[in-house]
Protein backbone atom coordinates (compact mmCIF):
# COMPACT_ATOMS: atom_id res chain seq x y z
CA UNK A 1 0.00 0.00 0.00
CA UNK A 2 2.86 2.33 0.85
CA UNK A 3 4.44 1.69 -2.58
CA UNK A 4 1.17 2.55 -4.33
CA UNK A 5 0.92 5.81 -2.38
CA UNK A 6 4.52 6.76 -3.27
CA UNK A 7 3.92 5.96 -6.96
CA UNK A 8 0.76 8.09 -7.01
CA UNK A 9 2.53 10.99 -5.30
CA UNK A 10 5.29 10.83 -7.92
CA UNK A 11 2.91 10.58 -10.91
CA UNK A 12 0.50 13.39 -9.97
CA UNK A 13 2.98 16.23 -10.69
CA UNK A 14 3.74 14.72 -14.12
CA UNK A 15 0.03 14.52 -14.92
CA UNK A 16 -0.47 18.16 -13.89
CA UNK A 17 2.47 19.34 -16.01
CA UNK A 18 1.09 17.39 -18.99
CA UNK A 19 -2.37 18.97 -18.51
CA UNK A 20 -0.78 22.45 -18.47
CA UNK A 21 1.16 21.64 -21.65
CA UNK A 22 -2.04 20.64 -23.46
CA UNK A 23 -3.72 23.84 -22.36
CA UNK A 24 -0.84 25.97 -23.57
CA UNK A 25 -0.85 24.10 -26.90
CA UNK A 26 -4.54 24.96 -27.30
CA UNK A 27 -3.83 28.55 -26.39
CA UNK A 28 -0.98 28.70 -28.91
CA UNK A 29 -3.25 27.31 -31.62
CA UNK A 30 -5.97 29.84 -30.80
CA UNK A 31 -3.40 32.65 -30.84
CA UNK A 32 -2.09 31.49 -34.22
CA UNK A 33 -5.62 31.45 -35.66
CA UNK A 34 -6.26 34.93 -34.31
CA UNK A 35 -3.04 36.20 -35.94
CA UNK A 36 -4.06 34.64 -39.26
CA UNK A 37 -7.52 36.27 -39.06
CA UNK A 38 -5.88 39.63 -38.34
CA UNK A 39 -3.46 39.18 -41.25
CA UNK A 40 -6.33 38.43 -43.68
CA UNK A 41 -8.30 41.42 -42.38
CA UNK A 42 -5.27 43.71 -42.87
CA UNK A 43 -4.71 42.41 -46.43
CA UNK A 44 -8.31 43.07 -47.40
CA UNK A 45 -8.40 46.47 -45.68
CA UNK A 46 -5.21 47.52 -47.46
CA UNK A 47 -6.76 46.61 -50.83
CA UNK A 48 -3.47 44.96 -51.75
CA UNK A 49 -3.53 41.16 -52.04
CA UNK A 50 -3.25 38.28 -54.50
CA UNK A 51 -5.89 35.61 -55.11
CA UNK A 52 -3.86 32.51 -56.07
CA UNK A 53 -6.09 30.03 -57.90
CA UNK A 54 -5.69 26.30 -57.30
CA UNK A 55 -8.75 25.01 -59.19
CA UNK A 56 -10.98 26.27 -61.98
CA UNK A 57 -14.66 25.32 -61.93
CA UNK A 58 -16.22 25.96 -65.36
CA UNK A 59 -20.02 25.94 -65.57
CA UNK A 60 -20.23 23.01 -67.95
CA UNK A 61 -17.53 20.74 -66.60
CA UNK A 62 -15.63 19.32 -63.71
CA UNK A 63 -12.92 20.89 -61.57
CA UNK A 64 -9.59 21.58 -63.28
CA UNK A 65 -6.42 21.69 -61.17
CA UNK A 66 -4.22 24.70 -61.92
CA UNK A 67 -0.57 25.45 -61.31
CA UNK A 68 0.40 28.17 -58.87
CA UNK A 69 1.02 30.81 -61.55
CA UNK A 70 -2.65 31.67 -62.13
CA UNK A 71 -3.79 34.58 -59.99
CA UNK A 72 -5.60 37.89 -59.74
CA UNK A 73 -3.71 40.67 -57.99
CA UNK A 74 -5.66 43.52 -56.43
CA UNK A 75 -3.46 46.54 -55.86
CA UNK A 76 -4.77 50.03 -55.27
CA UNK A 77 -7.50 50.72 -57.79
CA UNK A 78 -6.37 48.13 -60.37
CA UNK A 79 -6.74 44.41 -61.01
CA UNK A 80 -3.91 42.43 -62.61
CA UNK A 81 -5.63 39.29 -63.80
CA UNK A 82 -3.85 36.21 -65.13
CA UNK A 83 -6.53 33.51 -65.10
CA UNK A 84 -7.46 30.84 -67.64
CA UNK A 85 -10.91 30.51 -69.18
CA UNK A 86 -12.77 27.27 -69.84
CA UNK A 87 -16.29 27.63 -71.18
CA UNK A 88 -18.53 28.96 -73.90
CA UNK A 89 -17.90 32.39 -75.41
CA UNK A 90 -21.02 34.15 -76.73
CA UNK A 91 -18.85 36.55 -78.69
CA UNK A 92 -15.08 36.85 -79.05
CA UNK A 93 -12.59 38.79 -81.10
CA UNK A 94 -11.44 37.06 -84.25
CA UNK A 95 -8.02 35.49 -83.87
CA UNK A 96 -7.81 36.01 -80.11
CA UNK A 97 -5.34 33.46 -78.73
CA UNK A 98 -4.96 34.47 -75.08
CA UNK A 99 -7.32 34.11 -72.15
CA UNK A 100 -10.03 36.80 -71.91
CA UNK A 101 -9.12 37.11 -68.21
CA UNK A 102 -5.48 37.99 -68.84
CA UNK A 103 -5.29 41.79 -68.46
CA UNK A 104 -4.33 44.78 -66.29
CA UNK A 105 -7.26 47.16 -65.87
CA UNK A 106 -8.65 49.70 -63.40
CA UNK A 107 -11.45 48.54 -61.09
CA UNK A 108 -14.86 50.16 -60.73
CA UNK A 109 -17.35 49.92 -57.85
CA UNK A 110 -14.96 48.16 -55.46
CA UNK A 111 -16.73 47.10 -52.25
CA UNK A 112 -15.95 44.95 -49.22
CA UNK A 113 -18.60 43.53 -46.89
CA UNK A 114 -17.87 41.74 -43.62
CA UNK A 115 -19.83 38.50 -43.42
CA UNK A 116 -20.38 36.08 -40.56
CA UNK A 117 -17.21 34.09 -41.19
CA UNK A 118 -15.30 36.10 -43.76
CA UNK A 119 -15.48 38.84 -46.37
CA UNK A 120 -17.29 39.49 -49.63
CA UNK A 121 -15.35 41.56 -52.17
CA UNK A 122 -16.96 42.80 -55.39
CA UNK A 123 -15.75 44.94 -58.25
CA UNK A 124 -16.24 45.44 -61.97
CA UNK A 125 -13.85 46.09 -64.81
CA UNK A 126 -14.00 46.45 -68.57
CA UNK A 127 -11.79 44.58 -71.03
CA UNK A 128 -12.46 45.84 -74.53
CA UNK A 129 -16.21 45.48 -75.10
CA UNK A 130 -16.55 42.93 -72.29
CA UNK A 131 -17.89 43.98 -68.86
CA UNK A 132 -16.54 41.68 -66.17
CA UNK A 133 -17.72 41.29 -62.57
CA UNK A 134 -15.43 39.75 -59.94
CA UNK A 135 -16.92 38.38 -56.70
CA UNK A 136 -14.45 37.05 -54.13
CA UNK A 137 -15.52 35.30 -50.93
CA UNK A 138 -12.69 35.07 -48.41
CA UNK A 139 -12.82 33.02 -45.21
CA UNK A 140 -11.11 34.34 -42.10
CA UNK A 141 -8.45 31.66 -42.55
CA UNK A 142 -7.50 32.90 -46.04
CA UNK A 143 -9.26 30.37 -48.26
CA UNK A 144 -11.18 32.02 -51.06
CA UNK A 145 -13.46 31.48 -54.02
CA UNK A 146 -13.65 33.77 -57.02
CA UNK A 147 -16.64 33.94 -59.35
CA UNK A 148 -16.23 35.81 -62.64
CA UNK A 149 -19.28 36.89 -64.61
CA UNK A 150 -18.81 38.28 -68.09
CA UNK A 151 -21.22 39.75 -70.65
CA UNK A 152 -19.57 37.78 -73.48
CA UNK A 153 -18.90 34.42 -71.76
CA UNK A 154 -20.28 31.83 -69.38
CA UNK A 155 -19.44 32.37 -65.73
CA UNK A 156 -16.46 30.58 -64.24
CA UNK A 157 -15.38 30.05 -60.64
CA UNK A 158 -12.00 29.49 -59.05
CA UNK A 159 -10.92 28.30 -55.62
CA UNK A 160 -7.66 29.27 -53.95
CA UNK A 161 -6.12 31.37 -51.22
CA UNK A 162 -5.47 35.02 -50.45
CA UNK A 163 -1.82 36.00 -50.07
CA UNK A 164 0.16 39.21 -49.61
CA UNK A 165 1.52 40.93 -52.71
CA UNK A 166 5.17 40.07 -53.30
CA UNK A 167 7.10 43.09 -54.45
CA UNK A 168 9.50 42.37 -57.31
CA UNK A 169 12.76 44.13 -56.54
Amino acid sequence: MKKLFVILVLLIPFALVNAQENKSRKERKAEKELQKKEKIKNLIDSQSFVFSASHALPMGGSSIALNHYFNAKIEGDSVYSYLPYYGVAYSAQYGQNKSPFNFDKPMEDYSVEKEKDGYLIKFDTKNGNDYINYTIRVSESGYASLNITSTNRQSISFTGIIEPVENDI
